[in-house]
């Protein structure tokens, strides 16, 4: 897909669009690798784009409103996504309902909270000079936020793949009461993963709004098919058989790589939503029929 772009278009196989492609994938990574943790335990994450939101106006609100620093706005923005994964690990895990409506409600809930924090989503651009400095330097010509996304990703293989925690994840969510009665500990592990993803969550709001200098209503307008495009691209695309963070790592390149790519070509802005949604169903439909030929 590269190759066919970049023949298209010979600016596409430039650093600067190189560059922009990795900027893209950034947070769509970030979030990726938090959900693909939930879906390895068989559960579903919804919540997450309310979740950046929250994160990002309590981020941004620390500077604002408390005048703190950029040190402290971050582990606010950073706490506020794990304590929202927690809630939503709590939720589906002791009354064991549909993790599909609980986090999709929990996402509403969220992106109001973040709308009254904000006073009716007013944009806040009271931010720090260390707070845009988060994801302003670029090492080697490397933005931080990649390396950032990078970072999350390969700390999310190393607990997926030799963990104790990553073991009985896997075990969930292959037969849940096999797990039991194995003696995993199930509503443990679930929050933990729900909380996973919270974190996150909470650090791609830090990200976001330290990219823009600002917090602003839909700062995660574009990233909720993404990001289960990515998680779904290894058990499917891959055919691996299994969610993992490796395969999750590809998918985001795709996806940010498609969605670059259409905008290189003059596509209209619905267009990458259509596609990207198309690509999704796709994927669904493979990830089905391997795992029905399995």
């Amino acid at each position: 897909m590269f190759g066919a772009f970049w023949v298209a278009s010979p600016v596409f196989g430039t650093w600067e669009n190189v560059r922009s492609i990795l900027e893209l994938t950034a947070p769509i990574l970030i979030l990726a690798t938090g959900l693909t943790i939930v879906l390895t335990t068989g559960e579903f994450d919804l919540s997450f784009p309310g979740i950046v939101g929250l994160a990002a106006v309590g981020a941004v609100q620390m500077m604002a409103w408390a005048g703190q620093d950029a040190t402290v706005a971050v582990a606010a923005g950073v706490a506020t996504g794990v304590a929202a994964g927690v809630v939503a690990g709590v939720l589906v895990s002791f009354q064991r309902t549909s993790s599909f409506i609980v986090t999709l409600a929990l996402s509403g809930v969220w992106s109001g909270v973040a709308l009254g924090v904000s006073n009716g989503g007013a944009t806040i651009s009271d931010v720090t000079d260390g707070y845009v400095s988060l994801t302003l330097k670029a090492p080697l010509g490397i933005p931080l936020s990649v390396i950032y996304a990078v970072a999350i990703a390969v700390l999310g293989f190393v607990v997926a793949r030799w963990t104790v925690f990553g073991r009985h994840a896997e075990a969930i969510g292959s037969n849940a009461t096999a797990a039991r009665l194995a003696g995993i500990r199930l509503v443990r592990t679930r929050v933990a993963a729900f909380a996973a993803a919270g974190l996150c969550a909470g650090i791609a709001g830090v990200v976001l709004s330290s990219q823009t200098a600002q917090f602003a209503p839909g700062l995660a307008g574009g990233l909720f098919i993404p990001p289960f495009v990515a998680a779904f691209f290894g058990i499917s695309v891959l055919a691996a058989g299994k969610f993992n963070v490796f395969g999750t790592v590809v998918g985001a390149l795709f996806v940010s790589t498609l969605q670059t790519g259409l905008i290189i070509q003059g596509a209209q802005a619905w267009v990458g939503d259509v596609v990207v949604g198309g690509v999704l169903i796709v994927i669904l439909f493979v990830a089905v029929q391997r795992r029905e030929s399995g």
